[in-house]
């Protein structure tokens, strides 16, 4: 027989817009003290009627397990309806706030300067004009700001702003057309699709057994060792626990950096330590069976790394002073590991210990070859780039409601894709981000572009990109900062060389142009957060078979990989300098960078910097403020 007709909201769109709204709530960020304080307030106010238990999350989740058509079909039908609407226009047209008197002076004496097609003597015309199929009764007379007297002013801001009654013939249009009635064939608007994305599993992967959790662990401690005949105290930090057997062990790295495992006595005495009853400095236990005694100096904040404390009060209290450089921790035990080497991919993993959120983050970096070689195939990428974020923005909104973020972006050597949010469907947006990205390998002798980029989107995102070469370099900053690249990096291309490079530049030029870009690729990935190590390898998986999906597969040799060269100042008694006008001639800013090279780049160089960055960002902040 026939299927039912069911009015209303379908009950799977309420489930899902109410587990989105769970999750979304139950893992927020900590947000602003005073943006929470403000929100609180305001859902106490009477006319919001949330009962006491529902101050803080009445106006974030839903409650029924049923979608009350009732109410919705009241609100749609008796409240938004045309006689309760107020429309707020806003433009230019009207008069600027900096000159607003002058301007209504102006157009009052019709003295308006060059005619707008838009704008005549200080009148808008109506939208009918721009239609040849209007009749002419239906037309309405324009607002005009010489009839329409003197503006209100808003009390507390000085606002200028005039109030107009919207037209019997307009508001009959409107109302006719917000009647109850079934949509013409062939109408455009339709239900959205089951969303994919909505997460549903948010327990934390276990840790290796290898490298687990434990209260010891990052807590800094004294170990009492036998010296001859007498006992000494060492400070050291107890820096991971494995389960051994059914023996548990812990490793301590000691002050002069000798590592040494140790068994864990009485491993039963640490299950009452938890999150609300932590372990506390002064708890004292045993290793290897009662030979070394030690004796818990320092515990780690949530979230904190590994601790170091002397135990000594004058010391510790130096170091709390500022008098005294604090005990530098041994180095982290938890670095990413490699997972994948094969194929010209790289995978590398790191399992979350920090933050403890079902969240993940994968980010994946692509090599071209010969990306830098010219200025049309370093703005082919960044159309490349625009192209695929355009094709997926239904895919990336459905994710995006449900708290699951992507990103596509070029870099110096080719282009970089980010996916991150809730961990339990994040593969599956990777997967598919993955898919059209890959989709344009392999389209040798081919000049169409793939399917998934939609009719007329190519010269719409060519626009999009052309205006924004145009306009690069207009404010003083960048411009300046463009100046010092071009100088520095003999890969930089400046946006006008870019401009000219694919200005008029064909679909079958440019499909031409991103096969040979894309022909050979190299791939590195890094997976973090709530994921383990069969989630890093099913990404590997995934990432290698989208590389692989459409083309034979070459990748570019270690010694190909395209280099990020920096040009060696030379050494002179003074400073290089470059003094160039900006791009706008009535931008009345000035911008100036002062660039220092450090030498050639390694590890230490950048720790130093990085240091020095730190010690003096204060201070030349709190002077230039």
């Amino acid at each position: 027989g026939k299927g039912k007709k069911t009015e209303g909201l379908p009950q799977w769109i309420y489930d899902e817009l109410k587990s989105i709204a769970n999750v979304s709530y139950r893992y927020a960020d900590e947000g602003d003290v005073e943006e929470i304080v403000e929100e609180i307030a305001e859902n106490m106010a009477l006319w919001y009627g949330l009962p006491e238990e529902r101050v803080l999350d009445g106006d974030e989740l839903l409650f029924d397990d049923v979608v009350d058509n009732e109410t919705v079909k009241d609100l749609l039908f008796n409240y938004l309806t045309p006689q309760n609407l107020r429309v707020d226009l806003m433009s230019s047209l009207f008069g600027r706030e900096s000159n607003f008197d002058e301007a209504i002076k102006d157009q009052r004496k019709g003295n308006v300067g060059e005619k707008d097609e838009d704008v005549d003597e200080g009148v808008i015309k109506p939208v009918h004009d721009h239609f040849e199929d209007d009749s002419e009764d239906e037309k309405e007379t324009a607002f005009d700001t010489g009839k329409a007297g003197p503006p209100s002013i808003e009390p507390r801001f000085g606002t200028h702003y005039w109030k107009e009654k919207i037209s019997t013939i307009i508001m009959q249009q409107w109302t006719d057309a917000s009647k109850a009635q079934l949509p013409p064939a062939g109408f455009p608007l339709d239900l959205p699709p089951k969303n994919p994305f909505v997460p549903s599993q948010f327990d934390l992967k276990p840790l290796p057994t290898d490298d687990a959790a434990h209260p010891l662990v990052h807590c800094s401690v004294k170990v009492c060792v036998c010296v001859g005949k007498k006992k000494a105290w060492f400070p050291a930090v107890v820096t991971q626990y494995k389960m051994d057997g059914v023996h548990p062990k812990v490793l301590i790295s000691y002050e002069d950096e000798d590592e040494k495992w140790h068994a864990l006595d009485s491993p039963g005495n640490y299950e009452k330590f938890n999150a609300e009853d932590p372990l506390e400095p002064g708890f004292e236990g045993s290793l290897d069976k009662a030979t070394f005694k030690f004796r818990v100096i320092g515990v780690p904040r949530e979230g904190e790394g590994a601790v170091l404390r002397y135990g000594d009060a004058d010391n510790d209290d130096d170091v709390e002073d500022g008098i005294a450089f604090p005990p530098i921790p041994p180095p982290s035990k938890n670095l990413p590991k490699l997972v994948y080497d094969n194929n010209s991919l790289k995978v590398w993993h790191l399992q979350d210990r920090k933050f403890k959120r079902p969240l993940g983050d994968l980010r994946i970096k692509v090599d071209c070859d010969g990306l830098n070689d010219s200025a049309l195939n370093q703005a082919c990428m960044n159309l490349f780039c625009r192209l695929c974020a355009d094709a997926l923005t239904e895919t990336c909104y459905l994710a995006s409601v449900c708290e699951l973020g992507s990103s596509l972006y070029t870099t110096e050597t080719g282009f970089g894709i980010r996916v991150h949010g809730f961990d339990h469907k994040l593969l599956e947006l990777a997967k598919e981000v993955l898919a059209l990205v890959m989709s344009f390998r392999g389209r040798e002798g081919r000049s169409d572009l793939p399917p998934a980029i939609k009719e007329g989107r190519f010269d719409a995102c060519l626009e999009s990109l052309l205006r924004k070469y145009k306009n690069y370099g207009m404010n003083a900053s960048s411009f300046c900062t463009g100046l010092r690249l071009l100088c520095l990096r003999p890969s930089h291309m400046t946006s006008n060389s870019k401009l000219k490079a694919i200005h008029g530049i064909t679909i079958e030029k440019f499909v031409v142009t991103m096969n040979k870009i894309l022909k050979r690729v190299s791939v590195e990935a890094f997976y973090h957060g709530n994921c383990d190590i069969n989630d890093a390898k099913k990404a590997s998986q995934i990432i290698l078979g989208a590389m692989t999906s459409n083309c034979n597969h070459v990748g570019i040799p270690k010694t190909k990989i395209p280099a990020k060269l920096v040009v060696k100042t030379p050494l002179v008694v003074g400073q290089h300098s470059v003094t160039a006008p900006t791009l706008d001639p009535q931008d009345p800013n000035t911008a100036v960078e002062v660039y220092f090279q450090m030498g050639k780049d390694n590890l230490m160089n950048r720790v130093l910097v990085d240091m020095l960055v730190q010690v003096l960002d204060e201070p030349l902040f709190c002077q230039l403020r």
